[in-house]
């Protein structure tokens, strides 16, 4: 479905000033995207100007690229644009179809048409400005890096070996080590692991001491953690007041089928659910769709396995239908 749709994305943005943006707080993944994808760009378009912007990196992604310089030292990171962005005629962004987790400079001119290109769960929002036909939303990779591996794959373009370094790395870590990829996973990095790339040598890129205050976290929320048993499903439940997603997936670790974890801060909140991928396959499970349809108006989404709900509204309410929602596909499930 890619290849039939990346000559038009490309002719598009062919001649024209473009932006590459990325979600707030970028992760690994979106992060990377956003530096090959400009390093590409830079190379296959000829006299434009390429720029790029995001907000702020997830603690993370600063500690990766700390790892990274050491390892490549010469490499020059482009640096964050904060310059007059009103000559700029298309923006790209990446790793996120939701412009609520977009933070654009103010100087941009928000009238610009602007492309997604990601791999969560299309949202379909119609909105101004958004050039649908042209839009590289594909669920089925388990990261946004893939796409842009598979964007370039095609055209003989030959990523230098840090480039090649930072690809495998977001693959790695936005499927969880593979744990939510599949054999598609599997074929991209076999495409850019080489005989001059030590796989062991990604994997220490990628350790990371774990934080006082997240390990304090998972403590206190396996403390809170309520159960919630659906025929042989479990359901846990809990609250903490920072790394949700993180203590989420550690209810998973301990034994949950799905873990539901909120954080909540003055009139905001935040959601985050994760599920074993076997539940998701046997019972069509989809977090990301459940969290994207709560009905108050939040803004939510994700994977099958994996996603979250900011919100402004009702809590309780939101938990409520989540979890309702939750339950009734579990209770639907007919075993063969």
């Amino acid at each position: 479905m890619l290849n039939s749709k990346k000559d038009d994305f490309l002719n598009y943005l062919k001649g024209k000033n473009l932006l590459i943006a990325t979600h707030d707080s970028a992760d690994l993944d979106g992060f990377v995207s956003v530096l090959v994808l400009k390093f590409f760009f830079e190379n296959f378009f000829t006299n434009q100007n390429i720029f790029l912007t995001f907000s702020k990196l997830s603690k993370y992604t600063k500690n990766f690229v700390v790892k990274f310089l050491q390892k490549f030292p010469d490499f020059d990171f482009p640096s964050n644009n904060e310059e007059n962005f009103s000559n700029i005629d298309v923006i790209v962004i990446v790793d996120s179809n939701n412009l609520e987790q977009i933070k654009l400079s103010s100087t941009l001119n928000l009238d610009v048409p602007f492309i997604f290109v990601d791999h969560h769960l299309d949202l379909k929002k119609n909105y101004v400005g958004n050039i649908t036909s042209l839009n590289l939303i594909f669920e089925n990779y388990s990261s946004t890096a893939e796409i842009i591996l598979e964007l370039i794959d095609n055209y003989n373009f030959d990523l230098p070996i840090p480039y090649k370094y930072l690809l495998i790395s977001a693959i790695l870590t936005d499927s969880g080590f593979l744990k939510y990829g599949n054999t598609e996973t599997i074929k991209h990095l076999l495409n850019i692991l080489q005989d001059e790339i030590e796989f062991q040598d990604v994997l220490l890129l990628l350790e990371n001491e774990t934080d006082i205050s997240k390990k304090i976290a998972s403590i206190k929320g396996l403390q809170r953690v309520k159960l919630i048993r659906v025929d042989s499903w479990l359901i846990g439940i809990s609250h903490v007041s920072s790394f949700s997603a993180s203590v989420a997936s550690t209810l998973i670790k301990v034994g949950f089928d799905v873990g539901i974890v909120y954080t909540k801060e003055k009139e905001k909140y935040r959601i985050s659910a994760r599920a074993k991928k076997n539940v998701c396959l046997k019972t069509g499970l989809h977090l990301g769709k459940i969290l994207n349809g709560i009905s108050n108006g939040d803004s939510g989404g994700g994977h099958d396995g994996a996603a979250t709900l900011n919100g402004e509204n009702d809590l309780e309410r939101s938990l409520s239908e989540i979890i309702d929602n939750i339950k009734r596909t579990l209770i639907n499930y007919k075993p063969l």
